[in-house]
């Protein structure tokens, strides 16, 4: 009885002990044998009076042949990993072993870059790789921060306090937001909680902008021996979230006169035809050019798919040909649509 039998969110499972006969059963051995009915003597005599009156309420589909496994998180019963992390998800936040409180939804309403959001995030989950979190996880290393070598590199320090991130906080312009008498919590995530909850989302992000690069700064001196000046860091987060933000609202604006009907989306083949989808993408300064491959039938259900990489440089037009190629090799004599797209990806 490891599996909840019973219909309902609470109480799924048959209680135990059981008579030892029930533990060898399955659905089928409950039923008539001639006619797709619950064998009612046969249930009540099995189970307790409350969990036999939950089985034979549950109804009996005449036109199911046959059982098959179902995944409840989906309409159509299918697993995704979608829903997968979505169910995963709320197993953590309902925990208190791992749930951790705070404004998560100030994070993503940020306008920032995701990379930005995401740092916020990881800083707040506690999981960036900061000496002082390595040597929690049992790893031997040196504990000073790798910038000025003064104090422990722990979140606080490196984002807050280190004398390079506070001279870089001005450099960016955000000295009130640094010095605010709201925000001298002893912890750097729960500075970020406050700041979330009590600025508008484009200081928000600016803050986010400014972590980021002040992160990326550190790692850069530490595996690269690379070194820039607090005026440096703090006018790079600037002139960034700027041009982010300036693009984004042209985006936004180019989008709201788009109206549903315009937008692209993928169809079904015709009956008896497979649709192939195939992606080009260039990574830039690589000398790489990698493909994807996606053959569907005329349901939408996938068929086969491909990735390759080859390490030259094609053109756009070169890139979509071999594509193509390698996909008509591949599906031989079968008819095919094809659909294709060209990314260029930049470091």
């Amino acid at each position: 009885m490891h599996d909840p039998w019973l219909r309902g969110s609470d109480d799924r499972w048959v209680s135990s002990p059981q008579p030892a006969g029930v533990y060898q059963l399955s659905v089928r051995n409950l039923l008539n044998e001639t006619y797709k009915a619950w064998n009612i003597s046969k249930v009540r005599n099995l189970f307790s009076g409350d969990v036999a009156k939950r089985i034979l309420e549950t109804l009996l589909v005449s036109s199911v042949c046959e059982d098959k496994v179902v995944w409840e998180e989906e309409r159509n019963g299918c697993y995704s990993v979608k829903s997968g992390y979505k169910l995963d998800m709320r197993y953590i936040i309902g925990s208190d072993k791992y749930h951790v409180a705070g404004n998560w939804n100030g994070i993503w309403k940020a306008q920032a870059p995701h990379k930005a959001r995401h740092l916020l995030w990881r800083l707040c989950r506690g999981c960036l790789p900061t000496r002082y979190r390595l040597l929690e996880r049992r790893v031997e290393c040196n504990l000073n921060c790798p910038v000025c070598d003064e104090d422990i590199d722990d979140e606080l320090h490196i984002f807050v306090t280190c004398a390079v991130a506070r001279d870089s906080w001005c450099a960016a312009g955000l000295s009130s937001v640094l010095h605010s008498a709201a925000y001298q919590q002893s912890n750097a995530r729960d500075r970020i909680f406050v700041v979330c909850s009590n600025e508008r989302s484009d200081t928000v992000g600016r803050v986010a902008m400014l972590l980021w690069c002040i992160w990326h700064n550190r790692n850069d001196k530490l595996w690269n021996y690379n070194v820039q000046m607090p005026r440096q860091i703090g006018r790079y987060a600037f002139d960034a979230w700027n041009d982010w933000y300036s693009v984004h609202k042209l985006q936004s604006n180019s989008m709201s006169g788009t109206t549903e009907a315009d937008l692209i989306r993928w169809k079904k083949p015709a009956l008896g035809w497979v649709k192939c989808n195939v992606d080009v993408a260039f990574l830039s300064g690589s000398g790489r050019t990698s493909v994807g491959v996606c053959f569907r039938d005329n349901s939408g259900q996938f068929m086969a798919g491909i990735t390759q990489w080859q390490q030259t440089v094609m053109s756009p037009v070169e890139g979509e040909a071999w594509t193509l190629l390698l996909a008509r090799g591949a599906r031989g004599s079968v008819w095919i649509g094809f659909e294709a797209k060209i990314y260029p990806i930049q470091n």
